[in-house]
């Protein structure tokens, strides 16, 4: 009944999440576009008004939207004027309680890769939510120094601890746990860049103007900084959220690099996108860039991994035979949504579709491998193929690989 209960509100909370997500996303997304399309007024214009910063026609719904950006006069504050938050909150705090349900509130033991780690679902849970403390501290310390005066650098070191961080948790973790913590990393860091920093900017100078001061660029200068930080992440994150839909990548030997050039990759694409009124051949250099990552990913992929003159068990061959046989495309490790959740099955009592239960021995696991459908799991569909064709020494690989979980 407790595992039910988990799944509904993971249902719940990963709705939330992402329907929060692209609010937020398209916002970013928006603005920022607006921002870098802005027509600036001529110098040579007649009457020229001082508190305009640029301006913008759009057309869509069947008619013309003008857009301008301007100083506010703190004698004409518009009302209402509105602000853009709570996506962000709400997509932060509903992928937190996401992050407990299917991942925390096990144990841990959903996060960890058994055949790479042997440390405590408690230990796993206690390195996940300090990354994202760390890794939030680390990044507002490099882009609160002065560092942040040379872009390139401060980027260049940002993403070299944040590689740092996802190798440390490739030791551990299992692959689609080690995306969703490298995506809650930098999502965290996005929420509280809006926060700590783009909103409590916004929040200074209207107190400024509300009390009839100016309005000082100073503090949206500094708010508009961090938003593109927040613009570029979005792509990545992104993809991350999604990573449960890729075990080609998140099952990879080589996760760290592969993630690095799904991270850079994204982030020159949305970099092109941006730039597509100012550089003709942004389309050409998006497909190169694509075809480039595509390329780098399949050698990672492709290329032998040293066994380091050690044997695998059968419990690692068994869990690469789970990724190759595809099986990690529905039976994801936390909260599963086409099929049972693994992690713990082996000797456990399984609730059957018509009310029987039954405990999960070798032999049931065997049996559902060959033959699926003689036993389907209550609340899934009968859907998974046969797997009778395997040699009985993949067989048996397979069932170890299930006991370790």
């Amino acid at each position: 009944m407790e595992s039910e209960i988990a799944g509904w509100f993971a249902v719940i909370f990963r709705f939330v999440h992402v329907l929060a997500a692209i609010m937020w996303i398209g916002n970013s997304l928006l603005f920022t576009w607006m921002e870098l399309n802005l027509i600036a007024p001529r110098a040579d214009e007649e009457n020229p008004r001082p508190d305009l910063l640029g301006h913008l026609d759009m057309l869509h719904g069947g008619g013309v939207f003008h857009l301008e950006k301007k100083l506010i006069d703190p004698k004409a504050i518009p009302v209402p004027l509105h602000w853009f938050m709570w996506q962000s909150y709400t997509t932060w705090i509903s992928g937190v309680l996401l992050l407990i349900v299917a991942f925390y509130s096990g144990g841990g033991t959903a996060l960890l890769d058994a055949t790479r780690s042997s440390i405590s679902g408690g230990a796993a849970i206690a390195f996940s939510a300090g990354g994202i403390v760390v890794w939030w501290l680390v990044y507002e310390t490099i882009w609160r120094s002065k560092l942040k005066d040379k872009p390139a650098g401060a980027v260049l070191l940002s993403f070299v601890l944040l590689l740092a961080a996802v190798d440390f948790f490739s030791g551990h973790f299992n692959g689609r746990a080690l995306y969703l913590q490298t995506g809650a990393m930098l999502g965290s860091a996005m929420s509280a860049n809006v926060f700590f920093h783009i909103i409590r900017n916004q929040k200074k100078f209207m107190a400024s103007l509300k009390a009839g001061e100016p309005h000082d660029l100073k503090y949206g200068k500094q708010a508009k900084m961090r938003s593109m930080h927040n613009h570029y992440m979005t792509f990545p994150v992104l993809f991350m959220m999604l990573a449960a839909h890729f075990p080609q990548l998140t099952s990879a030997a080589r996760a760290v690099p592969v993630l690095a050039v799904v991270i850079v990759a994204l982030m020159a694409v949305k970099h092109l996108m941006n730039s597509r009124y100012h550089f003709k051949h942004w389309l050409a250099a998006i497909c190169g860039t694509f075809a480039a990552a595509c390329g780098v990913i399949a050698l990672l992929l492709a290329a032998p991994v040293e066994a380091e003159g050690v044997a695998l068990s059968p419990a690692a061959e068994g869990a690469k035979l789970f990724v190759g046989q595809g099986c990690a495309a529905c039976h994801q490790q936390g909260s599963s949504q086409l099929a049972p959740d693994l992690a713990g099955i082996f000797n456990s009592e399984q609730v059957l579709a018509d009310g029987s239960k039954f405990t999960a021995d070798e032999a049931y696991l065997l049996e559902s491998i060959r033959q699926p459908q003689a036993k389907v799991v209550r609340g899934y569909a009968a859907a998974m193929p046969s797997y009778a064709h395997l040699p009985e020494e993949d067989l048996v690989k397979l069932l170890e690989y299930l006991k370790s979980l």
